[in-house]
């Protein structure tokens, strides 16, 4: 829900944004930060949040944990839109700041979610899904470690960080620490080895995404008013993010490969940077091989994970391309339509 801001809202709308959460005591932030926050800053952290959901919902993985702990909680987002998703009814919010804990907290009772505030110390209790988000960017390098080994504790865990490749290569780092406690991961992982990306051969590279803000944000006098106050282009929300759990997780076919970031769009065929078991992979989609499939990628912005049939003499050459994430299990064939997306 849009809310009426004033001249002095946006100055301190700015501010938090200059600041953005540099400074986590408890006396930053005031009862009207948090409201401004939440309609905002918050709002675009959600979206983020849906495209990971949708992610997960596509990989065909849901929670087995009856318990939401949000650590960092800020106003509550992560754990609103987590427990919306997946029907867990119960939340523990810890945060810094008592101000912004009560304001989640309140949030979650709102939507009939029973919520408490927790201590952030220890390690996770069983039966509790870990909800991490845009924290990595807020701790030093031991400070990063020690939250991965806390986080490796829990059963389960989703973790979503902007898609900077600074804090997108930390994340990477933190997944080791998770995989080598057992964990596996749902997404956006096709495989539970060490993360290709920090090879040293691949360190130009970085694990992101792109989330798509509801099409009535374009619209928006409030939206479009924020874009031009605080400088931010609301088209561009990238992010990254790893979901793990101890449990067994549903299996991808040993050939997928998860698109990373976006397609590069050249004259005649588009070039896909592609993750999958066996590494990093630039692969080419010609739109003379595949043109309905080159379409939705380069112009619908398709995305999730492939597998692809290769020509044996130029093996990054896509021939023919398969989507094997969403409702179809079995997988959607582009090459004669009966996968097309509208």
């Amino acid at each position: 829900m849009e809310i009426k801001i004033t001249a002095a809202d946006w100055r301190r709308l700015r501010a938090l944004r200059d600041r953005f959460l540099g400074d986590a005591s408890e006396e930053y932030w005031t009862e009207r930060d948090l409201e401004l926050y939440d309609a905002t800053f918050a709002r675009r952290i959600g979206w983020k949040w849906e495209g990971v959901l949708e992610s997960l919902t596509r990989a065909h993985w849901k929670p087995a944990s009856t318990r939401i702990l949000d650590w960092g909680c800020g106003t509550g987002i992560a754990a609103r839109a987590v427990a919306a998703w997946s029907g867990i009814g119960d939340a523990e919010v810890f945060d810094q700041s008592a101000l912004a804990a009560a304001f989640a907290r309140e949030s979650l009772q709102q939507r009939g979610v029973r919520a408490q505030r927790k201590n952030g110390e220890g390690p996770v209790e069983p039966g509790t899904l870990l909800l991490l988000s845009h924290v990595a960017g807020e701790l030093k390098d031991e400070e990063l470690t020690r939250l991965a080994q806390m986080a490796a504790t829990a059963e389960e865990v989703i973790w979503v960080e902007p898609g900077s490749r600074e804090i997108s290569r930390r994340l990477g780092a933190a997944r080791e620490i998770l995989r080598a406690a057992g964990h596996r991961f749902a997404a956006p992982c096709t495989h539970d080895r060490a993360c290709p990306m920090l090879a040293p051969e691949n360190e130009r590279h970085w694990c992101h995404f792109f989330a798509r803000p509801p099409t009535e944000v374009f619209q928006s006098p409030f939206w479009r008013e924020f874009s031009t106050r605080l400088e931010i282009d609301l088209r561009s929300l990238p992010y990254s993010f790893l979901a793990a759990s101890r449990r067994e997780i549903p299996a991808w076919p040993a050939d997928a490969e998860r698109l990373i970031g976006r397609p590069r769009e050249l004259k005649a065929h588009a070039e896909l940077f592609c993750c999958g078991a066996d590494g990093l992979h630039e692969r080419m989609l010609q739109k003379r091989d595949e043109p309905r499939l080159h379409r939705r990628v380069t112009k619908k912005g398709l995305d999730g994970v492939f597998a692809w049939n290769l020509d044996s003499g130029k093996p990054d050459r896509v021939l023919r391309g398969r989507l094997v994430d969403g409702d179809d299990p079995a997988g959607r064939d582009y090459l004669n339509g009966t996968g097309e997306i509208s």
